[in-house]
């Protein structure tokens, strides 16, 4: 294929991290820009939300707008996180029917990680695959990954954790009470992990960056050419950031669905009225998928799904799914049934749950007796 493109767009800001792959993917995927490999990294706190995630339920939006710290939707499925100064981010961007992209995501996965697994070893780093989408050291995440199909291109985004403090990470995140959030960061220290705390020191950044431009490059068997954004991409990218900045996209999963607005928090129901209940649960499978819930007389009124889980394409058209339900009886097989049946005729493809994931989850919403915790 020639030689690939290297981008190294040093410390950039929340709106250009999510959306510059955006903008590289559809000139990238029609040739009109050479198959490349992005370094960059936070140069500010962000908060950073999953594309099917409600940002209301996932971050303290209070905090963040009491201390600046902006609130983003990526594109990526996933969970809300806070990025930041303290990790190196990696993209790379290629048209279908480069090499790795002729089978799966998690194929794709595995052919693309593999040189992000030779820089952290280089770094000191032994890491592993964990699930999907995440490298591990120790049974601790040091990186965590995302990959799609895009305008005709497809696209892994990951980071390396150089340094890591979860008090930090866990503030951003919505919590019940201070108590939980303590909890909370006490287990995201005992998940996470970074490069100082297996190594005793933080790497400098432009070894860092180096290291990844080497690794792809022998890993992929490409020449790294160094380069800048064309023109497009500069045009594409900035349309973007105004598009998304505003609050239709950021709180999209948020105001989707008005009758569900007054759900109660999770693991309860109410009753709206004499036959008619409201619920809302969490429910792990691969991943989290989060079901709220308005049934009526057995029957479905009206569903959201929201959680951490991928979708490729990753907006999933999952509105169309959640109307498609209404009016469906609360039956697993005819649930598992119905959703499968949606998902393979829009070949939409779920990633970290399942259509019969999807169906238990509103059966165990509707399995909450009314003022009563799960």
């Amino acid at each position: 294929m020639g030689a690939w493109r290297w981008l190294d767009l040093g410390g950039v800001d929340g709106a250009t991290m999510v959306n510059v792959f955006v903008a590289l993917a559809a000139p990238v995927g029609a040739g009109r820009s050479p198959p490349t490999v992005l370094a960059l990294h936070p140069r500010a706190p962000f908060a950073n939300v999953g594309f099917h995630q409600e940002a209301e339920r996932e971050i303290d939006l209070d905090y963040c707008r009491a201390h600046g710290i902006p609130v983003v939707r990526r594109v990526v499925g996933g969970g809300a996180i806070l990025d930041g100064p303290w990790e190196e981010d990696y993209m790379v961007v290629v048209p279908a029917g480069a090499p790795g992209t002729d089978r799966s995501i998690p194929e794709f996965y595995e052919r693309y990680l593999a040189p992000v697994q030779a820089s952290l070893a280089r770094l000191g780093v032994r890491a592993e695959r964990s699930g999907l989408n995440d490298l591990a050291s120790g049974g601790r995440k040091v990186s965590a990954n995302g990959a799609m199909t895009l305008d005709g291109s497809w696209v892994l985004v990951g980071d390396l954790l150089l340094d890591v403090d979860p008090a930090v990470l866990s503030r951003v995140l919505r919590v019940p009470d201070e108590k939980f959030r303590g909890k909370l960061a006490s287990g995201m220290g005992d998940w996470l992990t970074s490069v100082r705390a297996v190594t005793g020191q933080a790497p400098d950044r432009r070894t860092v960056v180096a290291t990844l431009r080497e690794e792809f490059a022998e890993g992929l068997g490409v020449e790294l050419v160094p380069g800048e954004l064309t023109a497009e991409e500069a045009e594409r990218l900035e349309r973007l950031k105004r598009e998304r900045a505003r609050d239709d996209w950021t709180f999209q999963k948020d105001h989707a669905h008005p009758r569900l607005a007054g759900a109660p928090p999770e693991g309860r129901a109410v009753k709206i009225a004499h036959d008619a209940v409201l619920a809302r649960v969490d429910r792990k499978a691969a991943k989290l998928v989060r079901v709220t819930l308005l049934y009526r007389a057995g029957r479905i009124e009206e569903v959201q799904f929201a959680g951490d889980f991928f979708t490729q394409p990753f907006d999933g058209q999952f509105g169309e799914l959640e109307r498609a339900l209404a009016g469906q009886p609360l039956d697993g097989p005819t649930l598992t049934r119905e959703i499968g049946d949606w998902l393979g005729a829009r070949s939409v493809r779920l990633l970290g749950a399942s259509a019969g994931d999807l169906a238990e989850a509103v059966l165990a919403a509707a399995a909450v007796p009314p003022g009563s915790p799960s």
